[in-house]
């Protein structure tokens, strides 16, 4: 197995492990076997100034995150948290890193810790601001 750069939120170890395209998801066995049933269909959405692949079951429960989980204090109703982008026409597995310790794929781990500083930035703007 090639050397894998550590979790980029806690900095533990990451395993190698097959995925679905889905960065919330994706991880889970009983994904990856969805997919291979073509059980659900795939978009990019923009979130937090960042690209997110989600699945058409995780797209509708992004929502119920703790907004504080992405470094925002609480959602403001004219936050549209989650862009369409565009379908994944042809959704195929990869390969990803797994951290064990925070219970998610790097591909989303390096997701939240870009929608955390991004959030940071915006936070402090909007204090310079006033």
């Amino acid at each position: 197995m090639a050397d894998i750069d550590p979790c980029p939120i806690c900095k533990g170890a990451l395993e190698e492990i097959d995925v679905a395209p889905c960065y919330d998801c994706g991880h889970e066995p009983a994904e990856l076997e969805e997919l291979s049933r073509r059980e659900h269909e795939y978009f990019v959405y923009s979130a937090f100034g960042q690209e997110i692949v989600l699945c058409d079951f995780c797209d509708v429960d992004f929502g119920s995150y703790d907004p504080n989980y992405f470094g925002w204090p609480k959602r403001r109703p004219d936050d549209g948290l989650l862009e369409r982008v565009r379908a994944i026409d042809d959704p195929r597995p990869a390969r990803d890193g797994y951290c064990s310790h925070c219970r998610h794929r790097k591909a989303f781990l390096s997701f939240l810790k870009a929608a955390r500083k991004y959030n940071n930035a915006k936070l402090h703007e909007a204090k310079n601001a006033r």
